[in-house]
């Protein structure tokens, strides 16, 4: 009760218990727009096969690459139109290009035009979700089998290529 006091004081919209937010407002947030639109600017900025410096904390300190390993190196790539090397840096590169591409078109069409657009994403929830999940497990997936890879290489000896 209180955090909904606190909730309507602040001017946040709280769901109704048990109702899901829209695929929409979770993809193409404000927030979600400001930070694709900075990656895409620096993805500009960058060059393509990286500084030289580490950004990974996880691979920092264990050795080993984490789900999203390589990722801002793809869309440095996508951005120098180096597709091919792109897709080995990290295979759900062009993917993430795409949806941050797409925030930040959004951001230049009317008001309207996006609620129609929110509209019509919250009347195909039913089979966008799935997919949605699906995507976002098939990357973590991703990045379990990759570590995995990575461990079981270098217990062997050898050092994975993908990296």
């Amino acid at each position: 009760m209180t955090t909904e006091l606190a909730a309507r004081r602040e001017g946040i919209a709280l769901l109704p218990r048990g109702q899901r937010r829209n695929l929409y407002d979770v993809i193409f947030s404000p927030l979600t727009a400001l930070f694709a639109i900075a990656a895409l600017l620096l993805s500009f900025l960058l060059p393509p096969d990286g500084m030289g410096v580490p950004l990974c904390w996880f691979k920092s300190l264990y050795g080993h690459p984490c789900p999203g390993c390589g990722l801002s190196r793809s869309l440095t790539c996508i951005s120098h139109l180096q597709f091919g090397k792109a897709w080995t840096y990290h295979p759900f590169g062009p993917l993430i290009y795409a949806l941050f591409f797409a925030n930040a078109l959004l951001l230049l069409l009317p008001r309207q035009q996006r609620a129609r657009l929110r509209m019509r994403l919250a009347e195909q929830d039913r089979w966008l979700r799935p997919i949605y999940w699906a995507i976002v497990a098939s990357f973590l997936v991703f990045g379990i089998v990759r570590l995995l890879w990575s461990v079981l290489s270098a217990q062997a000896g050898r050092l994975p290529t993908y990296y």
